[in-house]
Protein backbone atom coordinates (compact mmCIF):
# COMPACT_ATOMS: atom_id res chain seq x y z
CA UNK A 1 0.00 0.00 0.00
CA UNK A 2 2.79 2.26 0.99
CA UNK A 3 4.38 1.45 -2.47
CA UNK A 4 1.04 2.36 -4.60
CA UNK A 5 0.59 6.19 -2.42
CA UNK A 6 4.35 7.09 -2.96
CA UNK A 7 3.59 6.13 -7.22
CA UNK A 8 0.82 8.02 -7.19
CA UNK A 9 2.64 10.73 -5.70
CA UNK A 10 5.61 10.68 -7.59
CA UNK A 11 3.43 10.61 -10.30
CA UNK A 12 1.10 13.17 -10.23
CA UNK A 13 4.09 15.73 -8.86
CA UNK A 14 5.28 14.51 -12.83
CA UNK A 15 2.05 16.06 -14.02
CA UNK A 16 2.13 18.97 -12.74
CA UNK A 17 5.81 19.93 -13.16
CA UNK A 18 6.34 18.65 -16.33
CA UNK A 19 6.61 21.55 -19.33
CA UNK A 20 4.00 21.21 -22.21
CA UNK A 21 6.20 20.15 -25.11
CA UNK A 22 5.07 22.21 -27.90
CA UNK A 23 5.53 19.91 -31.44
CA UNK A 24 6.48 21.50 -34.64
CA UNK A 25 2.68 20.64 -35.78
CA UNK A 26 1.20 23.08 -33.40
CA UNK A 27 2.05 26.36 -32.41
CA UNK A 28 2.15 27.72 -28.50
CA UNK A 29 -0.29 30.30 -29.87
CA UNK A 30 -3.57 30.53 -31.81
CA UNK A 31 -5.03 33.51 -34.00
CA UNK A 32 -9.23 33.83 -33.90
CA UNK A 33 -10.86 36.17 -36.39
CA UNK A 34 -13.82 38.41 -34.45
CA UNK A 35 -16.23 40.50 -36.26
CA UNK A 36 -19.17 41.36 -34.26
CA UNK A 37 -22.53 40.78 -34.72
CA UNK A 38 -24.25 44.12 -35.07
CA UNK A 39 -26.90 43.18 -37.44
CA UNK A 40 -30.22 41.41 -36.24
CA UNK A 41 -29.80 38.68 -38.57
CA UNK A 42 -27.46 37.15 -37.03
CA UNK A 43 -24.80 38.40 -39.59
CA UNK A 44 -21.60 38.94 -39.04
CA UNK A 45 -21.51 42.19 -40.39
CA UNK A 46 -18.60 44.99 -41.52
CA UNK A 47 -20.22 48.40 -41.40
CA UNK A 48 -18.31 50.89 -42.73
CA UNK A 49 -20.64 53.78 -41.67
CA UNK A 50 -21.17 51.93 -38.11
CA UNK A 51 -18.43 49.94 -36.58
CA UNK A 52 -16.00 49.29 -38.99
CA UNK A 53 -13.47 47.13 -37.59
CA UNK A 54 -11.94 43.45 -37.58
CA UNK A 55 -10.03 41.85 -34.49
CA UNK A 56 -7.79 39.38 -34.28
CA UNK A 57 -6.79 37.54 -31.26
CA UNK A 58 -3.77 35.72 -30.09
CA UNK A 59 -4.47 33.65 -27.52
CA UNK A 60 -1.32 31.51 -25.97
CA UNK A 61 -2.35 28.15 -25.94
CA UNK A 62 0.74 26.96 -24.35
CA UNK A 63 1.63 26.28 -20.45
CA UNK A 64 4.62 28.61 -20.52
CA UNK A 65 4.55 32.56 -21.64
CA UNK A 66 5.05 33.35 -25.22
CA UNK A 67 6.23 36.58 -26.41
CA UNK A 68 5.32 38.36 -29.67
CA UNK A 69 6.06 41.95 -31.24
CA UNK A 70 3.67 44.48 -30.79
CA UNK A 71 2.17 46.14 -33.57
CA UNK A 72 3.41 49.41 -33.45
CA UNK A 73 7.23 48.91 -34.13
CA UNK A 74 8.69 47.51 -37.14
CA UNK A 75 9.22 44.16 -36.30
CA UNK A 76 5.03 43.78 -35.81
CA UNK A 77 3.72 46.55 -37.91
CA UNK A 78 3.04 44.05 -40.76
CA UNK A 79 2.46 40.64 -38.75
CA UNK A 80 -1.07 40.44 -39.31
CA UNK A 81 -2.46 39.81 -43.08
CA UNK A 82 -5.56 40.18 -43.83
CA UNK A 83 -7.35 39.58 -47.05
CA UNK A 84 -11.39 38.56 -48.36
CA UNK A 85 -12.73 36.68 -50.52
CA UNK A 86 -16.19 37.77 -52.84
CA UNK A 87 -17.43 35.66 -56.42
CA UNK A 88 -14.21 33.80 -56.48
CA UNK A 89 -11.71 36.53 -56.32
CA UNK A 90 -9.09 37.40 -53.45
CA UNK A 91 -8.62 40.47 -52.02
CA UNK A 92 -6.16 41.31 -49.75
CA UNK A 93 -6.17 43.73 -46.62
CA UNK A 94 -2.88 45.67 -46.20
CA UNK A 95 -1.08 47.69 -43.75
CA UNK A 96 -0.24 50.88 -45.67
CA UNK A 97 3.59 51.59 -45.35
CA UNK A 98 5.12 54.27 -43.01
CA UNK A 99 7.15 56.63 -44.39
CA UNK A 100 8.48 58.13 -40.84
CA UNK A 101 8.37 56.18 -37.77
CA UNK A 102 8.43 58.33 -34.54
CA UNK A 103 10.32 55.66 -32.96
CA UNK A 104 11.40 52.46 -33.53
CA UNK A 105 12.78 49.74 -30.90
CA UNK A 106 12.07 46.32 -30.07
CA UNK A 107 9.01 45.93 -28.13
CA UNK A 108 7.12 43.28 -27.04
CA UNK A 109 3.90 41.59 -25.13
CA UNK A 110 4.53 38.61 -22.77
CA UNK A 111 1.35 36.35 -22.92
CA UNK A 112 0.85 34.39 -20.04
CA UNK A 113 -0.80 30.95 -20.55
CA UNK A 114 -4.05 31.02 -21.56
CA UNK A 115 -4.21 35.27 -21.95
CA UNK A 116 -4.76 36.56 -25.16
CA UNK A 117 -4.17 40.40 -27.16
CA UNK A 118 -6.55 41.95 -29.40
CA UNK A 119 -5.18 43.36 -32.60
CA UNK A 120 -7.43 45.87 -34.15
CA UNK A 121 -7.94 46.67 -37.23
CA UNK A 122 -9.80 50.38 -37.86
CA UNK A 123 -10.99 50.52 -41.58
CA UNK A 124 -12.04 54.32 -40.71
CA UNK A 125 -8.21 54.97 -40.45
CA UNK A 126 -5.62 55.07 -43.67
CA UNK A 127 -3.34 52.46 -42.37
CA UNK A 128 -5.39 50.05 -43.74
CA UNK A 129 -6.10 49.63 -47.25
CA UNK A 130 -7.74 46.71 -49.88
CA UNK A 131 -11.70 47.39 -48.64
CA UNK A 132 -14.55 47.07 -51.10
CA UNK A 133 -16.18 50.16 -52.46
CA UNK A 134 -19.57 49.54 -51.73
CA UNK A 135 -21.53 52.21 -53.38
CA UNK A 136 -24.69 51.35 -51.40
CA UNK A 137 -24.08 47.66 -51.76
CA UNK A 138 -23.79 44.71 -50.01
CA UNK A 139 -20.92 42.58 -50.23
CA UNK A 140 -20.88 38.79 -48.71
CA UNK A 141 -17.14 37.52 -48.28
CA UNK A 142 -15.01 34.96 -46.84
CA UNK A 143 -12.32 36.71 -44.24
CA UNK A 144 -9.06 35.06 -43.59
CA UNK A 145 -6.05 36.12 -41.59
CA UNK A 146 -2.62 35.18 -41.17
CA UNK A 147 -0.19 36.22 -38.15
CA UNK A 148 3.13 36.02 -38.77
CA UNK A 149 6.44 36.52 -36.99
CA UNK A 150 9.68 36.03 -39.22
CA UNK A 151 13.00 34.93 -37.35
CA UNK A 152 15.46 37.24 -36.99
CA UNK A 153 18.25 38.06 -34.38
CA UNK A 154 15.83 40.38 -32.13
CA UNK A 155 13.60 37.44 -32.11
CA UNK A 156 16.26 35.47 -30.83
CA UNK A 157 17.88 37.96 -28.31
CA UNK A 158 14.29 38.48 -27.08
CA UNK A 159 13.35 35.35 -27.11
CA UNK A 160 9.99 36.20 -29.10
CA UNK A 161 8.05 33.21 -31.03
CA UNK A 162 8.35 32.91 -34.24
CA UNK A 163 6.21 31.40 -36.79
CA UNK A 164 3.21 31.50 -38.67
CA UNK A 165 -0.76 31.04 -37.72
CA UNK A 166 -3.82 31.07 -39.98
CA UNK A 167 -7.34 32.10 -38.67
CA UNK A 168 -10.39 30.13 -39.44
CA UNK A 169 -11.96 31.97 -42.50
CA UNK A 170 -15.45 33.37 -41.19
CA UNK A 171 -18.00 34.96 -43.23
CA UNK A 172 -18.86 38.10 -43.11
CA UNK A 173 -21.23 41.10 -44.93
CA UNK A 174 -19.35 44.14 -45.88
CA UNK A 175 -22.08 47.25 -45.57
Amino acid sequence: MNTFAACLLFLSSWMVTAPLEISADRPPLSLELIVPITDPSGEREISMARYPRIHAKLTNESRQPVRVWKDWNTWGYFNLKLFWIADGEQHPIERVSLKHWDGDFPDFWTLPPGESVILEVDLRTAKWTGFPDLYGESIEATLHGTYQNIADPLASEFDVWTGTLHADPIRVVFR
